[in-house]
């Protein structure tokens, strides 16, 4: 019976623990990144924007629609010695009007409608880029933190084997017991900041979720690699002025602006409207015909245009600081990236490889009898500062990347 049931229970852990890894989804930088893209209601919103352009732009293209006038005059009420004759003694009209207008109107508006779609456009796709700028900053910091969380986490196992060890040396009395003290200090300081990193961890993971705009999957294994460490040849600084999102939308505004001005200009001119239909008065058919034109002797429209010319101006003084403030970001974050990278390739491997060797011949020596607790204390503490400036550098590293792609215009 006792074999049986263990049968059973060996057979259920052998089904049962598949189907538990199978829930892990691993989630990369750039799979990250996709889910944003497909999921974020902000870029749901600018769609409908464009949409809503869109809209306005077919709306635009239609004429103006003619009028039907149906008039009547001169009726009145009648009495027995004078009896109202209707049909003879009143006017009635029945015409149509037409507003015509004036050449350059329409093509005006329609060029306007395309600049907004244009706009609305440029700033969707700045929205994306933005997105992915701050999903890819909050991917790297927590993985980051998780690397530090284990970090620390390996380190406070590792003493307590060494608390053990003390435990076990003063139960023998070949040490002493403020010895032991010491070390489960340094244990529970360690303690106290793998609690704090686990802390860190948890809430740089939900800051990730928040920027891709979903809600946080607890089984979703952060799998990109703080190692990974692929140096990029950026593009030249034009190229990457080009390529900026939020240059393309200054260079749009500019151009829906002047496509406004030209519309205001347009819209100064006066459009005429034509009439045309039937009069019937006192019992005579006759034809209806005429012409309404505004005369432009006070309102010319002229303060519409000098208000887009304004904006125009404004849109035009608005890119030239963009594009300095954008030249002085690249610069920077070329800058900021090439120090990094001479960080986690040269500087720390070196600093990390020694901390290790120390560690490891304070531990000998330590075991030994041939160096006191301070000493050893010291080296295991260098050790550990090492490997948590490392993951720092390294997660600093990853965010410089990002930063530089943002800069060049090399982010989706």
């Amino acid at each position: 019976m006792l074999l049986k049931r263990t049968m059973r229970w060996l057979l259920f852990l052998a089904f049962a623990l598949p189907a538990c890894a199978q829930m892990v989804v691993p989630l990369g930088p750039d799979q990250a990144i996709s889910r944003a893209m497909q999921s974020h209601q902000l870029l749901a919103s600018g769609e409908s924007r464009v949409e809503a352009a869109q809209g306005a732009h077919q709306q635009a293209a239609f004429r103006p629609n003619p009028r039907l006038y149906l008039q009547n005059e001169n009726t009145r009420f009648g009495s027995a010695s004078h009896p109202f004759r209707f049909a003879q003694e009143t006017d009635n009209f029945v015409y149509v009007s037409q507003v015509i207008e004036a050449p350059g109107k329409r093509s005006s508006r329609l060029a306007l409608g395309d600049e907004l779609i244009r706009r609305r456009q440029a700033e969707l796709d700045l929205l994306r880029a933005t997105i992915a700028h701050n999903v890819a900053l909050a991917y790297w910091s927590a993985v980051g933190a998780e690397r530090a969380r284990d970090v620390l986490h390996e380190s406070l196992r590792n003493f307590e084997q060494i608390v053990q060890y003390h435990r076990d040396r003063v139960r023998e009395g070949a040490l002493a017991e403020v010895d032991l003290i010491r070390i489960e200090l340094e244990r529970e300081q360690i303690a106290v900041q793998a609690q704090n990193a686990e802390q860190e961890a948890i809430r740089l993971r939900l800051q990730l979720f928040r920027e891709m705009g979903e809600a946080e999957v607890p089984d979703t294994l952060l799998s990109g690699d703080l190692f990974d460490i692929q140096p990029i040849l950026p593009p030249s600084p034009e190229e990457a002025l080009t390529n900026r999102r939020d240059l393309q939308l200054a260079r749009q505004v500019i151009q829906h602006a002047k496509a406004g001005t030209q519309l205001e200009q347009r819209n100064a001119r006066p459009d005429p409207e034509v009439l045309l239909g039937y009069k019937r008065s006192t019992g005579y058919n006759t034809m209806l015909a005429g012409v309404q034109i505004a005369l432009p002797f006070r309102d010319r429209n002229q303060g519409a245009i000098a208000a887009a010319r304004a904006e125009t101006r404004a849109a035009e003084f608005d890119f030239r600081a963009a594009e300095e403030s954008a030249r002085n970001e690249i610069t920077a974050a070329q800058s900021t990236y090439q120090q990094k990278l001479r960080l986690v390739t040269d500087t720390l491997p070196r600093m990390r490889s020694h901390a290790t060797e120390t560690v490891q011949i304070a531990r000998a020596v330590y075991r030994e009898g041939g160096s006191d607790l301070l000493r050893f204390l010291d080296a295991e503490r260098a050790a550990l500062q090492t490997e948590l400036l490392f993951v720092q550098s390294l997660t600093d590293y990853h965010r410089a990347l990002v930063n530089l792609q943002a800069a060049t215009g090399m982010l989706p």
